[in-house]
């Protein structure tokens, strides 16, 4: 047996056990009836990967993981459901920080793989942050003169198809942050190529793009680049792509209060702040290295790719006129 710990977390014994022996043969694995004895458990075990079932008595899963990463944030977290709950959906995108959605009934197969894949990411991240930790306390050097640097705001780009409702939302949050707004795919690009951005808030629904597809190309290309979903699209499979494909940081549904939008901007600045000090800490960026064939989803993001270097290679030729 492996010395990987796992959490199964679900109130129905028949779901556990099948579970279990699908994995204790490769995991040392752990179960627990509910949230608060699967947060105990987290407590004193080092859990490599937990799955947690989202409807449960006295605490909903996505309640569970959002709990299991303030404890142990190295754990990988997956949630596990049968129920086509939209709100429950978006709540473990927005609460939960899910790695992955996984449907009742699972696939045997797909699940064992998820699981070695969660262990690999947690070993990964770990090693690097142990290395990243040894070498600066070798190269810690007492500073005599502390010196504040002011940090520039996050910088926010605004993707949506209506033109009235981007120049809105740069009036609204122009004080707060450096922000820029447009309106279609290409000029997304554009933007992207002009200039560094922290933050992508972006819609979905571009009828001829595929909106995940648009997301995870930049994603793809700017990996430290966090995004949040504003749109009026509210769907269950969409939000599922949204954390399988994407890793979205946020999902919010229109119309949303500026307050909750402002709020999100600011998580999501300090997120990125995060990934570019420290790149171990972006899941998908390390489950990638491990196992792309895994976590990149083969769909239109080729072509959206070429539009996208296109871009650069636009800004690019430009940069070169303006020098010569």
């Amino acid at each position: 047996m492996s010395e990987s710990h796992i959490l199964l977390v679900d109130d129905e014994p028949m779901v556990l056990s099948s579970l279990s022996r699908l994995l204790e043969d490769d995991y040392n694995v752990h179960t627990a009836n509910g949230g608060a004895q699967a947060l105990e458990i987290v407590k004193r075990e080092p859990i490599k990967v937990v799955i947690s079932d989202q409807r449960m008595p006295g605490m909903l899963g996505h309640e569970v993981l959002r709990q299991v990463k303030l404890i142990s944030p190295n754990t990988v977290r997956m949630l596990l459901t049968g129920y086509s709950d939209l709100d429950a959906i978006i709540s473990s995108v927005n609460a939960g920080e899910i790695f992955r959605y996984i449907n009742k009934p699972w696939k045997a197969d797909n699940l064992c793989n998820l699981v070695k894949l969660g262990i690999q990411i947690y070993d990964r991240i770990s090693q690097l942050q142990a290395k990243e930790q040894a070498k600066a306390e070798v190269q810690k050097i007492p500073s005599r003169v502390h010196i504040e640097v002011e940090e520039k705001h996050g910088s926010v780009l605004f993707v949506d198809y209506n033109e009235g409702e981007v120049k809105t939302l740069v009036d609204k949050f122009s004080k707060g942050f450096d922000v820029s707004g447009v309106s279609s795919v290409d000029e997304a690009f554009k933007e992207l190529a002009k200039r560094p951005v922290s933050v992508v808030v972006s819609n979905v629904n571009f009828g001829d793009v595929d909106g995940i597809s648009f997301l995870n190309t930049i994603r793809q290309e700017y990996p430290h680049i966090v995004t949040v979903i504003l749109t009026e699209v509210k769907d269950a499979t969409l939000a599922v792509r949204s954390i399988n494909e994407l890793s979205v940081f946020k999902y919010l549904v229109k119309p949303a209060g500026d307050d909750v939008i402002g709020k999100t901007i600011s998580e999501a600045v300090e997120k990125n702040k995060l990934y570019t000090k420290a790149p171990n800490a972006n899941i998908r960026q390390t489950a990638e290295a491990i196992a792309p064939e895994m976590v990149s989803p083969k769909i239109e993001e080729s072509a959206l790719r070429l539009r996208l270097r296109a871009a650069q290679a636009l800004l690019s030729k430009t940069n070169l006129r303006n020098e010569s």
